[in-house]
Protein backbone atom coordinates (compact mmCIF):
# COMPACT_ATOMS: atom_id res chain seq x y z
CA UNK A 1 0.00 0.00 0.00
CA UNK A 2 0.89 3.24 -0.52
CA UNK A 3 2.87 5.76 2.28
CA UNK A 4 1.04 8.47 0.94
CA UNK A 5 -2.44 8.24 -0.01
CA UNK A 6 -2.69 9.58 -3.60
CA UNK A 7 -6.47 10.53 -4.86
CA UNK A 8 -8.12 9.62 -8.33
CA UNK A 9 -11.05 10.12 -10.20
CA UNK A 10 -11.46 7.35 -13.49
CA UNK A 11 -13.53 9.13 -16.12
CA UNK A 12 -15.20 6.65 -18.82
CA UNK A 13 -15.26 4.16 -15.95
CA UNK A 14 -17.21 1.38 -17.02
CA UNK A 15 -17.93 -1.38 -14.79
CA UNK A 16 -14.32 -0.34 -12.42
CA UNK A 17 -11.56 -2.08 -14.33
CA UNK A 18 -9.27 0.52 -14.08
CA UNK A 19 -10.75 2.18 -10.92
CA UNK A 20 -9.93 -1.36 -9.53
CA UNK A 21 -6.79 -1.74 -10.93
CA UNK A 22 -5.78 1.66 -9.22
CA UNK A 23 -7.41 0.66 -5.82
CA UNK A 24 -5.04 -2.61 -5.69
CA UNK A 25 -2.16 -0.60 -6.05
CA UNK A 26 -2.92 1.89 -3.30
CA UNK A 27 -4.82 4.56 -4.90
CA UNK A 28 -8.01 6.19 -3.71
CA UNK A 29 -10.30 6.51 -6.27
CA UNK A 30 -12.87 8.59 -4.85
CA UNK A 31 -15.31 9.69 -8.24
CA UNK A 32 -16.23 8.44 -11.25
CA UNK A 33 -18.23 9.58 -14.71
CA UNK A 34 -19.96 6.73 -16.66
CA UNK A 35 -22.70 6.97 -19.56
CA UNK A 36 -24.09 3.33 -19.64
CA UNK A 37 -26.60 2.96 -16.55
CA UNK A 38 -26.03 -0.95 -16.25
CA UNK A 39 -22.08 -0.43 -15.92
CA UNK A 40 -22.93 1.88 -13.50
CA UNK A 41 -25.55 -0.07 -11.68
CA UNK A 42 -21.99 -2.51 -11.15
CA UNK A 43 -20.12 0.23 -10.83
CA UNK A 44 -22.03 1.33 -7.35
CA UNK A 45 -22.15 -2.15 -6.01
CA UNK A 46 -18.66 -2.38 -6.21
CA UNK A 47 -17.34 0.65 -5.02
CA UNK A 48 -20.17 1.93 -2.42
CA UNK A 49 -18.09 4.77 -1.39
CA UNK A 50 -17.23 6.42 -4.69
CA UNK A 51 -19.04 9.63 -5.50
CA UNK A 52 -20.49 8.63 -9.38
CA UNK A 53 -22.09 10.44 -11.99
CA UNK A 54 -24.19 8.39 -14.62
CA UNK A 55 -24.79 10.61 -17.51
CA UNK A 56 -23.41 11.46 -21.04
CA UNK A 57 -19.95 13.13 -20.16
CA UNK A 58 -20.28 15.71 -23.24
CA UNK A 59 -23.63 16.58 -20.49
CA UNK A 60 -21.43 16.58 -17.19
CA UNK A 61 -19.36 19.94 -16.87
CA UNK A 62 -16.08 19.11 -15.36
CA UNK A 63 -17.51 21.68 -12.14
CA UNK A 64 -20.47 19.10 -11.48
CA UNK A 65 -18.12 16.36 -10.69
CA UNK A 66 -16.01 18.86 -8.69
CA UNK A 67 -19.59 20.06 -6.80
CA UNK A 68 -20.61 16.46 -6.12
CA UNK A 69 -17.05 15.23 -4.48
CA UNK A 70 -17.37 17.99 -2.15
CA UNK A 71 -20.92 17.27 -1.46
CA UNK A 72 -20.38 13.76 -0.42
CA UNK A 73 -17.19 13.78 0.56
CA UNK A 74 -15.74 16.87 1.14
CA UNK A 75 -13.31 16.35 -1.82
CA UNK A 76 -12.04 19.28 -3.53
CA UNK A 77 -10.26 20.07 -6.88
CA UNK A 78 -6.80 20.30 -5.15
CA UNK A 79 -7.19 16.91 -3.70
CA UNK A 80 -7.33 15.17 -6.90
CA UNK A 81 -3.92 13.43 -7.98
CA UNK A 82 -4.85 11.19 -10.78
CA UNK A 83 -7.42 11.75 -13.77
CA UNK A 84 -7.39 8.34 -15.22
CA UNK A 85 -9.84 6.68 -18.06
CA UNK A 86 -10.39 5.06 -21.11
CA UNK A 87 -12.51 7.23 -23.99
CA UNK A 88 -14.17 4.83 -25.87
CA UNK A 89 -12.76 5.35 -29.11
CA UNK A 90 -14.71 3.20 -32.11
CA UNK A 91 -13.31 4.03 -35.31
CA UNK A 92 -9.42 3.48 -34.47
CA UNK A 93 -10.18 -0.26 -33.05
CA UNK A 94 -8.53 -2.18 -35.75
CA UNK A 95 -11.72 -4.57 -36.02
CA UNK A 96 -13.99 -1.99 -36.29
CA UNK A 97 -12.20 0.16 -38.60
CA UNK A 98 -11.26 -2.56 -41.18
CA UNK A 99 -14.63 -3.70 -41.38
CA UNK A 100 -16.05 -0.40 -41.88
CA UNK A 101 -13.91 0.24 -44.78
CA UNK A 102 -14.61 -3.37 -45.86
CA UNK A 103 -17.82 -2.94 -46.26
CA UNK A 104 -17.38 0.78 -48.29
CA UNK A 105 -15.40 -1.50 -50.47
CA UNK A 106 -18.49 -3.76 -51.42
CA UNK A 107 -20.28 -0.84 -51.84
CA UNK A 108 -22.75 -1.73 -48.86
CA UNK A 109 -21.78 1.07 -47.01
CA UNK A 110 -21.57 4.84 -47.44
CA UNK A 111 -21.15 8.08 -45.44
CA UNK A 112 -22.65 10.50 -48.12
CA UNK A 113 -21.66 10.17 -51.33
CA UNK A 114 -17.73 10.29 -50.25
CA UNK A 115 -15.17 8.45 -51.38
CA UNK A 116 -13.06 5.32 -49.75
CA UNK A 117 -9.82 7.73 -48.28
CA UNK A 118 -12.08 10.74 -47.74
CA UNK A 119 -14.65 8.35 -45.57
CA UNK A 120 -11.46 7.10 -43.70
CA UNK A 121 -11.27 10.54 -42.75
CA UNK A 122 -14.70 11.00 -41.32
CA UNK A 123 -14.53 8.05 -39.96
CA UNK A 124 -11.62 9.57 -38.03
CA UNK A 125 -13.66 12.39 -37.54
CA UNK A 126 -16.86 10.62 -35.98
CA UNK A 127 -17.91 12.41 -32.86
CA UNK A 128 -17.72 9.46 -30.68
CA UNK A 129 -13.89 9.73 -31.84
CA UNK A 130 -13.68 13.03 -30.18
CA UNK A 131 -14.36 12.03 -26.64
CA UNK A 132 -10.71 12.40 -25.13
CA UNK A 133 -11.31 16.40 -25.85
CA UNK A 134 -13.26 15.32 -22.99
CA UNK A 135 -11.19 13.51 -20.94
CA UNK A 136 -8.48 16.35 -21.61
CA UNK A 137 -11.08 19.23 -20.75
CA UNK A 138 -11.59 17.28 -17.34
CA UNK A 139 -7.78 17.12 -16.82
CA UNK A 140 -7.63 21.07 -17.41
CA UNK A 141 -10.28 21.52 -14.65
CA UNK A 142 -8.64 19.52 -12.14
CA UNK A 143 -5.29 19.84 -12.85
CA UNK A 144 -3.89 16.77 -11.41
CA UNK A 145 -0.38 15.88 -10.67
CA UNK A 146 -0.71 12.78 -13.09
CA UNK A 147 -3.30 11.18 -15.55
CA UNK A 148 -3.78 7.80 -17.56
CA UNK A 149 -5.57 7.20 -20.52
CA UNK A 150 -5.96 4.46 -21.84
CA UNK A 151 -7.07 3.50 -25.64
CA UNK A 152 -6.85 1.03 -28.67
CA UNK A 153 -3.22 0.61 -30.34
CA UNK A 154 -5.52 1.32 -33.91
CA UNK A 155 -4.61 5.12 -32.72
CA UNK A 156 -1.46 4.44 -34.11
CA UNK A 157 -2.11 3.72 -37.14
CA UNK A 158 -5.03 6.48 -37.56
CA UNK A 159 -4.00 9.68 -39.03
CA UNK A 160 -6.38 12.84 -39.76
CA UNK A 161 -6.29 14.84 -43.02
CA UNK A 162 -2.90 16.50 -42.21
CA UNK A 163 -1.70 12.77 -42.30
CA UNK A 164 -0.87 13.40 -38.57
CA UNK A 165 -1.17 9.92 -36.67
CA UNK A 166 -3.86 10.60 -33.56
CA UNK A 167 -1.38 10.33 -30.77
CA UNK A 168 0.13 13.62 -31.98
CA UNK A 169 -3.08 15.57 -31.46
CA UNK A 170 -3.66 13.92 -28.58
CA UNK A 171 -0.60 14.91 -27.38
CA UNK A 172 -1.15 19.33 -28.50
CA UNK A 173 -4.44 18.85 -26.57
CA UNK A 174 -2.81 17.88 -23.43
CA UNK A 175 -0.21 20.55 -23.47
CA UNK A 176 -2.84 23.25 -24.46
CA UNK A 177 -3.91 22.66 -21.06
CA UNK A 178 -0.62 22.29 -19.37
CA UNK A 179 0.48 18.98 -19.83
CA UNK A 180 2.92 16.48 -20.89
CA UNK A 181 2.45 12.98 -22.84
CA UNK A 182 4.15 10.01 -23.71
CA UNK A 183 3.05 7.11 -24.79
CA UNK A 184 3.44 3.28 -25.14
CA UNK A 185 1.36 0.25 -26.21
CA UNK A 186 1.50 -2.61 -23.35
CA UNK A 187 0.48 -6.31 -23.60
CA UNK A 188 -1.57 -7.58 -20.87
CA UNK A 189 0.53 -10.56 -20.31
CA UNK A 190 3.46 -8.60 -19.25
CA UNK A 191 1.87 -7.69 -16.06
CA UNK A 192 0.07 -10.99 -14.68
CA UNK A 193 -3.06 -11.03 -17.05
CA UNK A 194 -3.46 -14.51 -18.70
CA UNK A 195 -4.60 -12.52 -21.78
CA UNK A 196 -2.77 -11.34 -24.96
CA UNK A 197 -4.45 -7.64 -24.74
CA UNK A 198 -2.53 -4.69 -25.94
CA UNK A 199 -3.63 -0.77 -24.61
CA UNK A 200 -2.34 2.16 -25.77
CA UNK A 201 -1.52 4.26 -22.78
CA UNK A 202 -1.09 7.78 -22.57
CA UNK A 203 0.24 9.39 -19.49
CA UNK A 204 0.81 13.00 -18.54
CA UNK A 205 2.46 15.04 -16.04
CA UNK A 206 1.99 19.21 -15.41
CA UNK A 207 4.80 20.53 -18.00
CA UNK A 208 5.70 22.96 -14.52
CA UNK A 209 6.83 20.12 -12.92
CA UNK A 210 8.72 17.47 -14.96
CA UNK A 211 10.22 15.91 -11.87
CA UNK A 212 6.56 14.28 -11.47
CA UNK A 213 7.67 12.42 -14.92
CA UNK A 214 7.04 8.30 -14.56
CA UNK A 215 7.51 5.80 -17.16
CA UNK A 216 5.19 2.88 -18.06
CA UNK A 217 5.54 -0.40 -16.64
CA UNK A 218 7.64 -2.68 -17.84
CA UNK A 219 7.55 -6.98 -17.44
CA UNK A 220 9.20 -7.61 -14.32
CA UNK A 221 12.10 -10.34 -14.40
CA UNK A 222 10.35 -12.95 -12.32
CA UNK A 223 6.73 -12.13 -13.89
CA UNK A 224 4.92 -14.97 -14.98
CA UNK A 225 3.31 -15.66 -18.00
CA UNK A 226 -0.07 -17.36 -16.83
CA UNK A 227 -1.77 -19.66 -19.90
CA UNK A 228 -5.62 -19.09 -20.30
CA UNK A 229 -6.33 -22.68 -19.00
CA UNK A 230 -3.83 -21.74 -15.88
CA UNK A 231 -6.25 -19.00 -15.20
CA UNK A 232 -9.51 -20.94 -14.98
CA UNK A 233 -8.78 -24.73 -14.32
CA UNK A 234 -9.19 -24.17 -10.33
CA UNK A 235 -12.97 -23.36 -10.97
CA UNK A 236 -16.26 -25.03 -10.38
CA UNK A 237 -17.02 -27.54 -13.75
CA UNK A 238 -19.88 -26.48 -15.25
CA UNK A 239 -21.32 -28.92 -18.03
CA UNK A 240 -23.03 -28.20 -21.48
CA UNK A 241 -26.52 -27.41 -20.48
CA UNK A 242 -24.69 -23.58 -18.71
CA UNK A 243 -24.67 -25.31 -15.24
CA UNK A 244 -26.58 -24.36 -12.43
CA UNK A 245 -24.40 -22.33 -9.93
CA UNK A 246 -26.63 -22.65 -6.87
CA UNK A 247 -25.92 -26.61 -7.33
CA UNK A 248 -21.81 -25.96 -5.88
CA UNK A 249 -21.29 -26.13 -2.73
CA UNK A 250 -18.17 -24.02 -2.32
CA UNK A 251 -15.65 -27.10 -3.44
CA UNK A 252 -12.55 -25.20 -5.06
CA UNK A 253 -9.94 -27.46 -7.37
CA UNK A 254 -7.16 -28.09 -4.62
CA UNK A 255 -3.45 -26.55 -4.80
CA UNK A 256 -4.33 -23.82 -6.75
CA UNK A 257 -1.16 -21.98 -8.49
CA UNK A 258 -0.13 -17.90 -7.52
CA UNK A 259 -2.73 -16.55 -9.96
CA UNK A 260 -5.58 -18.08 -8.75
CA UNK A 261 -4.91 -17.77 -5.05
CA UNK A 262 -4.35 -13.76 -6.36
CA UNK A 263 -8.18 -13.95 -8.32
CA UNK A 264 -9.46 -15.59 -5.35
CA UNK A 265 -9.04 -13.55 -2.31
CA UNK A 266 -4.92 -12.89 -2.05
CA UNK A 267 -5.82 -9.29 -4.15
CA UNK A 268 -8.31 -8.37 -1.84
CA UNK A 269 -6.78 -9.03 0.99
CA UNK A 270 -3.40 -7.80 0.22
CA UNK A 271 -5.64 -4.03 -0.33
CA UNK A 272 -7.97 -4.27 2.37
CA UNK A 273 -10.73 -4.51 0.07
CA UNK A 274 -13.71 -6.09 0.84
CA UNK A 275 -16.31 -8.03 -0.92
CA UNK A 276 -19.35 -6.24 -1.60
CA UNK A 277 -21.58 -9.44 -1.16
CA UNK A 278 -20.04 -10.17 2.65
CA UNK A 279 -18.98 -6.45 3.65
CA UNK A 280 -15.68 -9.14 4.65
CA UNK A 281 -12.44 -9.00 2.62
CA UNK A 282 -11.98 -12.31 1.49
CA UNK A 283 -9.56 -14.66 2.88
CA UNK A 284 -8.94 -18.78 1.81
CA UNK A 285 -11.52 -19.61 4.15
CA UNK A 286 -14.29 -17.19 2.86
CA UNK A 287 -14.06 -17.47 -0.79
CA UNK A 288 -17.24 -17.18 -3.08
CA UNK A 289 -17.68 -17.70 -6.56
CA UNK A 290 -20.54 -16.54 -8.86
CA UNK A 291 -21.73 -15.59 -12.20
CA UNK A 292 -20.58 -18.97 -13.07
CA UNK A 293 -23.89 -19.88 -14.93
CA UNK A 294 -22.88 -20.31 -19.16
CA UNK A 295 -24.41 -20.76 -22.21
CA UNK A 296 -26.06 -23.96 -23.27
CA UNK A 297 -24.38 -25.64 -26.33
CA UNK A 298 -27.42 -26.62 -28.79
CA UNK A 299 -27.06 -29.98 -30.62
CA UNK A 300 -25.18 -28.48 -34.08
CA UNK A 301 -22.51 -27.01 -31.32
CA UNK A 302 -22.22 -30.17 -29.65
CA UNK A 303 -21.10 -31.87 -32.61
CA UNK A 304 -18.52 -29.24 -33.56
CA UNK A 305 -17.16 -28.20 -30.66
CA UNK A 306 -14.96 -31.62 -29.88
CA UNK A 307 -13.52 -30.65 -33.54
CA UNK A 308 -12.58 -27.33 -32.93
CA UNK A 309 -8.35 -27.94 -31.23
CA UNK A 310 -6.05 -25.45 -30.89
CA UNK A 311 -2.67 -28.29 -29.68
CA UNK A 312 0.11 -26.54 -28.54
CA UNK A 313 3.24 -27.15 -31.87
CA UNK A 314 0.50 -28.27 -34.32
CA UNK A 315 -2.11 -26.70 -36.45
CA UNK A 316 -5.22 -25.15 -35.45
CA UNK A 317 -8.45 -27.07 -36.57
CA UNK A 318 -10.83 -24.08 -37.95
CA UNK A 319 -14.31 -24.12 -38.38
CA UNK A 320 -13.79 -24.29 -42.39
CA UNK A 321 -12.41 -27.69 -42.16
CA UNK A 322 -15.33 -29.45 -40.77
CA UNK A 323 -17.57 -31.22 -43.00
CA UNK A 324 -21.24 -31.15 -41.57
CA UNK A 325 -22.06 -34.40 -43.28
CA UNK A 326 -19.35 -36.47 -41.33
CA UNK A 327 -20.65 -35.09 -38.30
CA UNK A 328 -22.20 -37.26 -35.78
CA UNK A 329 -25.00 -35.24 -33.91
CA UNK A 330 -26.99 -35.92 -30.90
CA UNK A 331 -29.78 -38.33 -31.54
CA UNK A 332 -32.69 -36.71 -33.35
CA UNK A 333 -30.59 -34.67 -35.18
CA UNK A 334 -28.57 -34.64 -38.84
CA UNK A 335 -27.61 -32.69 -41.09
CA UNK A 336 -29.87 -31.69 -44.38
CA UNK A 337 -27.46 -30.93 -47.35
CA UNK A 338 -30.70 -29.55 -49.69
CA UNK A 339 -31.33 -26.93 -46.34
CA UNK A 340 -28.00 -26.78 -45.38
CA UNK A 341 -29.38 -26.91 -41.76
CA UNK A 342 -28.82 -29.10 -38.48
CA UNK A 343 -32.53 -30.35 -38.42
CA UNK A 344 -34.63 -32.21 -35.84
CA UNK A 345 -38.00 -33.08 -37.80
CA UNK A 346 -39.81 -34.63 -34.87
CA UNK A 347 -38.88 -31.50 -33.10
CA UNK A 348 -39.64 -29.01 -36.00
CA UNK A 349 -36.37 -27.45 -35.21
CA UNK A 350 -33.15 -26.45 -37.10
CA UNK A 351 -30.11 -24.72 -37.07
CA UNK A 352 -28.25 -22.86 -39.94
CA UNK A 353 -24.63 -24.00 -40.45
CA UNK A 354 -22.78 -20.02 -40.70
CA UNK A 355 -20.95 -19.98 -44.04
CA UNK A 356 -17.31 -21.81 -43.73
CA UNK A 357 -15.88 -19.07 -46.06
CA UNK A 358 -17.04 -16.10 -44.22
CA UNK A 359 -17.01 -17.86 -40.61
CA UNK A 360 -14.00 -19.35 -39.97
CA UNK A 361 -12.78 -18.17 -36.83
CA UNK A 362 -16.33 -17.54 -35.72
CA UNK A 363 -16.08 -20.66 -33.60
CA UNK A 364 -12.87 -20.82 -32.05
CA UNK A 365 -10.83 -22.64 -29.09
CA UNK A 366 -9.31 -20.50 -26.76
CA UNK A 367 -5.50 -21.65 -26.54
CA UNK A 368 -4.67 -23.61 -23.79
CA UNK A 369 -0.99 -23.15 -23.48
CA UNK A 370 -1.21 -19.65 -23.82
CA UNK A 371 -2.50 -16.47 -22.57
CA UNK A 372 -6.43 -15.90 -24.17
CA UNK A 373 -6.65 -13.87 -27.38
CA UNK A 374 -7.97 -10.44 -26.10
CA UNK A 375 -11.66 -10.44 -24.99
CA UNK A 376 -14.49 -8.14 -26.55
CA UNK A 377 -17.53 -6.81 -25.92
CA UNK A 378 -19.04 -9.14 -28.62
CA UNK A 379 -19.39 -11.86 -25.64
CA UNK A 380 -22.57 -10.18 -25.18
CA UNK A 381 -24.46 -11.81 -28.52
CA UNK A 382 -22.38 -14.94 -28.49
CA UNK A 383 -19.27 -16.81 -26.83
CA UNK A 384 -17.73 -19.09 -30.08
CA UNK A 385 -14.65 -17.30 -30.18
CA UNK A 386 -14.35 -18.31 -27.08
CA UNK A 387 -14.79 -21.74 -26.42
CA UNK A 388 -13.17 -23.17 -23.09
CA UNK A 389 -9.37 -24.18 -23.52
CA UNK A 390 -9.40 -27.79 -22.03
CA UNK A 391 -9.82 -29.82 -25.17
CA UNK A 392 -12.21 -31.96 -23.44
CA UNK A 393 -14.53 -29.13 -21.95
CA UNK A 394 -16.97 -28.74 -25.32
CA UNK A 395 -18.91 -25.64 -24.06
CA UNK A 396 -18.17 -21.91 -24.45
CA UNK A 397 -16.69 -19.71 -20.93
CA UNK A 398 -18.52 -18.29 -18.34
CA UNK A 399 -18.76 -15.00 -17.55
CA UNK A 400 -16.38 -15.33 -13.69
CA UNK A 401 -14.31 -17.06 -16.80
CA UNK A 402 -14.14 -14.68 -19.08
CA UNK A 403 -13.71 -11.76 -15.80
CA UNK A 404 -10.73 -14.24 -14.43
CA UNK A 405 -8.82 -14.05 -17.60
CA UNK A 406 -9.61 -10.31 -17.49
CA UNK A 407 -7.46 -10.60 -13.95
CA UNK A 408 -10.87 -9.57 -11.94
CA UNK A 409 -10.62 -11.17 -8.84
CA UNK A 410 -13.26 -12.97 -7.82
CA UNK A 411 -14.44 -11.03 -5.49
CA UNK A 412 -15.69 -8.44 -7.94
CA UNK A 413 -19.12 -8.89 -8.31
CA UNK A 414 -20.79 -8.74 -11.81
CA UNK A 415 -24.11 -10.37 -10.69
CA UNK A 416 -26.46 -6.97 -10.06
CA UNK A 417 -26.66 -6.64 -13.76
CA UNK A 418 -28.01 -9.02 -16.28
CA UNK A 419 -26.38 -12.24 -18.22
CA UNK A 420 -25.34 -10.40 -21.67
CA UNK A 421 -24.78 -7.25 -19.50
CA UNK A 422 -21.76 -9.33 -17.57
CA UNK A 423 -20.11 -10.20 -20.40
CA UNK A 424 -20.53 -6.99 -21.85
CA UNK A 425 -18.88 -4.89 -19.46
CA UNK A 426 -16.20 -7.93 -19.25
CA UNK A 427 -15.10 -7.42 -22.51
CA UNK A 428 -14.94 -3.76 -22.46
CA UNK A 429 -12.80 -3.48 -19.47
CA UNK A 430 -9.28 -2.31 -18.42
CA UNK A 431 -7.74 -5.91 -17.15
CA UNK A 432 -7.06 -4.72 -13.35
CA UNK A 433 -3.76 -6.13 -13.20
CA UNK A 434 -2.41 -3.98 -15.87
CA UNK A 435 -4.21 -0.85 -14.17
CA UNK A 436 -2.40 -1.91 -11.05
CA UNK A 437 1.22 -1.97 -13.04
CA UNK A 438 0.79 1.13 -14.35
CA UNK A 439 -0.31 2.85 -11.62
CA UNK A 440 2.44 1.36 -8.92
CA UNK A 441 5.20 3.30 -11.09
CA UNK A 442 3.45 6.44 -9.24
CA UNK A 443 3.21 4.79 -6.22
CA UNK A 444 6.94 3.35 -6.14
CA UNK A 445 7.91 6.83 -6.80
CA UNK A 446 6.58 9.28 -5.24
CA UNK A 447 5.10 7.56 -2.17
Amino acid sequence: MAKKEFKAIDLFAGAGGLSLGLELAGVNVVGAVEYCSKATTTYRHNFPSHTVICNDITQVPPQQLENKLLEEQKITVEDIDIVAGGPPCPGFSNIGRSKILSLVKEGTWNWGNEKEQETRHQFIQDPRNQLFNEFVKYVGHFKPRWYIMENVPGMLTSKNENNLIIPILVKQAFREVGYECKWDVLSADDFGVPQSRKRLIFVGWRSTHPEDEFDHPVKAKKQRTYTSLEAIDDLPKVGQDGGDHSKWKGELKPNPNPYQIQMRYKEYQIAGKKDPRTRKIPSAKNQQINCHTGRAVNPRDRAIFPLLQAPEGKERVTYDKIEPSELKFPKGWKWSEEEQLVVNDELGKSYKWYSRKSFKDKLRRIPAHKPSPTLVAHMAVDTYMYIHPDPNTHRTITPREAARIQSFPDSFDFSEVSFTSQYRQIGNAVPPLMAKSIASQIISKFS
